[in-house]
């Protein structure tokens, strides 16, 4: 199975994997964003307040590179823009210097399209409705070109 990832957001998205060959779109920030979600509401409206422009891609938490949200970072009283590099080398994903970044929160791209805090069951409708209308639409443009 191949499993596509990244800035998925919509259902349009989900069926441009399938299109790309995919079996799977894996959809990790949308759903950080829900009532569901374990994770602190301060994470949640720092998702919703926050766009691509804020994602720090970086190795200097774990030692491999990862995105994560840069108010966050900022927070705890590190600048994002001159974290020292670290390689694979130092990476730990369970000692005390992890924990301590524990409210460095990480995201991916796509959050510029989340604008709410909504319940796992609305938000898996709304990806399954815009993935039926995307289709649609693609079938629609199919039928058209034939003619």
């Amino acid at each position: 199975p191949i499993a596509l990832s990244g800035a998925m957001t919509h259902g349009r998205q989900i069926l441009a994997a399938q299109a790309m060959g995919a079996d799977l779109a894996y959809i990790g920030t949308r759903f950080i964003a829900t009532s569901e979600a374990n994770a602190a509401d301060a994470y949640k409206q720092m998702i919703l307040d926050s766009s691509a422009a804020d994602v720090v891609y970086t190795p200097y938490f774990t030692g491999v590179h990862g995105n994560y949200l840069r108010p966050s970072i900022l927070a705890q009283g590190l600048d994002p823009d001159n974290l020292p590099p670290r390689d694979k080398t130092s990476m730990s994903f369970g000692s005390d210097r992890t924990k301590a970044w524990r409210d460095i929160w990480g995201v991916g791209q796509g959050i510029g399209a989340i604008d709410e805090i909504a319940p796992v069951s609305e938000v898996v409708t709304r990806l399954k409705r815009e993935y039926r209308a995307a289709r649609g639409a693609l079938g629609a443009m199919t039928e058209f070109e034939d003619d």
